[in-house]
Parts: structure tokens; C-alpha cells; sequence
């Protein structure tokens, strides 16, 4: 395994879009879990050296300065120069101390969710902080010497202006000089808290919002890579996302994670004292399934010259509408509309 996702479910407050699995929890459910997970990264990685390292949550920056080192000082052992070393953050909780404890144990990449930067928005779903903080954290980690940042963004919110709501977030891009960014959509997902308020979304909004981040980011200088990526240079990609997006092997440890290895997708499901890994292993029309629907993600589509690859074309030749072959690549002509091509494929796979 060349790719290692660690996931920290543990969170200050729960935003009310979010489903992922995450928990208050007090200081001793942090310590245990730290120890456990440390444990398992020692027995998968053994003499391992990651190509890319992605901790994930949850938000990873709510445990204490010194689980942080414990974490990082273990993950160090099975990583070097060339390795992609990820930690989401919450801009919030960034401070000088924990940013130099990041870059002291080899950390280059950091992603920051900012959501928005519409205070109304903020305080309606629950997320802590304003602009001023969050550039703040920014300039923090930028001291460090870490000047891989991405931002997460989400739109499609019922309130407020819409356009301005685009505008100031791309600003903000801008103003900090960020290299990476992400824009996820907003869903209502069954198990958040928006989902029990029956909330609805409104999709000519959603449109439209996208419509104007796919106009005014190539003016900022972005590229787009992926249904919801963008970045300034190509060495900014995400080459964790990536190796996800390829079907790459990788393991998933923790509470919530989830791991693919031998054509198997593995998800480790229970509670924080404990939990075991469900294997489900895909046979082959799931297998290509799976490498169309994350492949022609990317803007760059699927490898035709890599076996597995070239079959799963072949066998969802007749669905792939709304798509072309270009350099021996299978892209997709219209990546917004993703979906419509997606589903022909499953019903396929669910007829057979």
C-alpha cells in the first residue's frame, strides 16, 4: 500500500450539514483513541513508505497539542521528502504552537475548511469563527514555511445573497494568495441535523452559484481538475484525492474510515472503544463501476492504455453518453451533469 487515510472523529461542535462520524468528546476518549489508532498504523505500515498521507475527520485539530505530536511523531516513521502529507484543519483552532508542531513533523500540505466567509451563514449552521480569524490561521501556517494550502467551500445555502456569497468566498482565494480550493455543493444527508429539519435545497440556486464559480476562477488563475477542484499549478493538486480517484490501493485507519485493497472496500464500522472492518468484496461489473464513476471525476478521465480500465469501458460502452475519448483518455463532455451518465451505468450494473 502505497496510501494511508487516518480519520479523527472528534469535533468541538457539530455542524448541522455534516453526517461524517464525529463526536464531542472529552480528553480520555481522545487519548484512548490516539493510542489505538497509533497501534494500527504501526501494524499495517510496518517497513512502509507513503507515497501520500491524509488525516482526515472530523476535525483533526480538536485533539490537544500533545496527542497531535504522538500522532504525527508515529506517521513520520513511514514517510519521506517526496511524501504528500495532508491534515485537514478547522481554521479556528490554529494556533502558532500547533503549527510548528505540523511542520516539525513533516507536514506540507493543510486543508482548511472554510465553508463560507458570510458570517449569517456561519452562525446559521453552526461553524465557529469569522473572516478575521480565518486569514489569521492562514498567515499562521504560512509562517511555518507551509505554503500548500486548500480551501473547502461549500455552497448552495438558502440565505442570503447568492452572488455576493461566490464573489467574497472567491475573494478570499485571492486575498491569501491560496493555491487549492474546493467546492462541495451542499446536500441534505440523512443522518445531519439540516436532514431533521427538513431542510430543502434549492437547485436553480446551487446552479447558478456554480455557473459563477466556474466563470470568475479561470479569471483568478485556477484550473479546474475535478468535479469540485481547483488549483493555481499543477503540483497543487491533491495527490491523495487522486490515488482515490485512479482506484489506487490504500489503507483506511480509525473509527469512520474506509480502505480499498484486492478489489475489496473495506470500512471500519462500531464505536470508539471498538470497531472492526467490514470487507465487501466487488465483483467484476462493481469493480468497473467503480473506476467510471470516480475516474470521469477528473477532468483528465481514464487511462484507456491500463487494463481494467479498458474493459470497464468496454463493458458500459452503450451508457457512457455524454462522453468522449481524447489521447486514449475517457472523459466526460459535461462534468456537471456527471450523474446522468452515472446512473445509466448502475442501472446496468443492478439489471445484470
Amino acid at each position: 500500500m502505497k496510501h494511508l487515510y487516518v480519520h479523527i472523529p472528534f469535533c468541538n461542535s457539530i455542524c448541522t450539514y455534516c453526517d461524517f462520524v464525529r463526536f464531542v468528546s472529552c480528553n480520555k476518549e481522545k487519548e484512548e483513541y490516539i493510542n489505538k489508532i497509533i497501534k494500527q498504523i504501526k501494524q499495517k505500515s510496518k517497513n512502509n513508505i507513503y507515497l501520500t498521507v491524509y488525516i482526515g475527520g472530523g476535525t483533526p485539530n480538536s485533539i490537544s497539542d500533545k496527542l497531535l505530536t504522538k500522532l504525527l511523531k508515529c506517521i513520520k516513521k513511514y514517510i519521506n521528502k517526496k511524501t504528500e502529507f495532508t491534515i485537514e484543519l478547522n481554521p479556528e483552532l490554529i494556533t502558532p504552537s500547533q503549527a510548528s508542531i505540523l511542520k516539525k513533523y513533516s507536514v506540507n500540505r493543510v486543508s482548511i475548511g472554510i465553508q463560507s466567509v458570510d458570517s449569517t451563514i456561519l452562525k446559521k449552521y453552526n461553524r465557529s469563527g469569522n473572516i478575521e480569524m480565518y486569514e489569521k490561521a492562514i498567515r499562521t501556517i504560512k509562517k511555518t514555511g507551509i505554503v500548500n494550502i486548500s480551501c473547502d467551500f461549500i455552497y448552495g445555502f438558502n440565505e442570503g445573497d447568492p452572488e455576493k456569497q461566490i464573489i467574497d468566498d472567491l475573494e478570499f482565494l485571492t486575498k491569501n494568495n491560496i493555491n487549492h480550493a474546493s467546492f462541495y455543493s451542499l446536500e441534505v444527508k440523512d443522518n445531519s441535523i439540516i436532514a431533521k429539519q427538513n431542510y430543502v435545497i434549492d437547485e436553480k440556486r446551487i446552479d447558478n452559484q456554480l455557473l459563477l464559480i466556474e466563470k470568475i476562477m479561470p479569471k483568478k488563475g485556477f484550473e479546474r481538475y475535478e468535479v469540485s477542484s481547483w488549483c493555481k499549478n499543477k503540483k497543487y493538486r491533491s495527490k491523495h484525492n487522486i490515488a482515490y480517484w485512479k482506484m489506487e490501493e490504500w489503507f483506511g485507519i480509525g473509527l469512520g474510515a474506509t480502505g480499498f485493497s484486492s478489489k475489496s472496500l473495506l470500512e471500519n464500522k462500531g464505536n470508539l472503544k471498538k470497531w472492526e472492518t467490514k470487507i465487501k468484496k466487488l465483483n467484476k461489473k462493481e469493480c468497473y463501476f467503480y473506476i467510471i464513476m470516480m475516474g470521469l471525476r477528473m477532468i483528465d478521465g481514464i487511462d484507456l492504455k491500463i487494463k481494467n480500465n479498458l474493459l470497464a469501458y468496454k463493458f458500459f460502452k452503450k451508457q457512457l453518453i455524454k462522453t468522449k475519448i481524447e489521447n486514449n483518455h475517457l472523459k466526460s463532455t459535461n462534468i456537471d451533469k456527471l450523474n446522468i451518465t452515472l446512473l445509466k451505468c448502475l442501472e446496468k450494473v443492478e439489471k445484470e
